[in-house]
């Protein structure tokens, strides 16, 4: 069934038609702040030598923290932001190329959302292109999540080789990769949104056949 062919839902009420405007307002907004901060990203990190970085570490608070009338028990820094030069082309490759991705699924994910408002507000929700729109977001998510997470570990692996981390384990850089596993868990959400608008709109063409 194609898309012109799935009949419309009952019209929306007045306090749901303004919610929706609201949420496509946030959604619209949302992803050209995405947008615009990606390419400022990329932009900056394509004409300078310079990247900037988040590193673990392990190293004891200085004596400072503790100057005050409570007693520090314990504590201990655990990443720090850096920005650092004159790394090998390869290191930049990586760290650039992590960024790109990622600044790609979140683009895609949020157009994916502002697609979605826009077709509820025309009272079109069970589309053949909504299913194909979520699970293609979905699994981009998934699959970009893991690529550019490896690419900037990877990255950040060298950065703290070429700045003297040492396998010892005793180095101020430590070899340790972060991984976030929380857009994972949206990529499939995605996939199951895309999966109900599927079965919605098989049970619409059903209904409408038998009506």
């Amino acid at each position: 069934m194609s898309d012109t062919e799935t009949p419309a839902i009952a019209p929306w009420g007045k306090w749901d038609k303004l919610s929706l405007q609201l949420i496509l307002v946030v959604s619209v907004a949302y992803a050209l702040i995405v947008a615009v901060l990606g390419v400022i990203m990329i932009v900056s990190e394509l004409s300078t030598d310079a990247r900037t970085v988040t590193l673990f570490v392990n190293q004891p608070l200085p004596a400072a923290a503790d100057a005050g009338s409570a007693t520090l028990v314990d504590g201990h820094f655990d990443t720090a932001d850096v920005r650092v030069s004159g790394l090998v082309p390869i290191t930049g490759a990586l760290l650039t190329a992590g960024s790109i991705i990622g600044f790609a699924t979140q683009l895609l994910v949020a157009a994916s959302f502002v697609y979605l408002t826009w077709r509820l507000l025309r009272r079109e929700p069970f589309l053949k292109s909504l299913t194909w729109t979520f699970l293609v977001a979905g699994s981009v998510l998934l699959i970009g999540t893991i690529v550019g997470q490896a690419l900037s570990g990877f990255g950040g692996w060298l950065v703290a080789t070429e700045l003297g981390s040492s396998p010892d384990g005793e180095s101020f850089w430590p070899l340790v990769m972060q991984f976030d596993p929380a857009p994972i868990g949206l990529a499939f959400v995605l996939l199951l949104v895309g999966c109900a608008f599927d079965y919605g709109q098989r049970l619409t063409h059903e209904t409408a056949g038998l009506v």
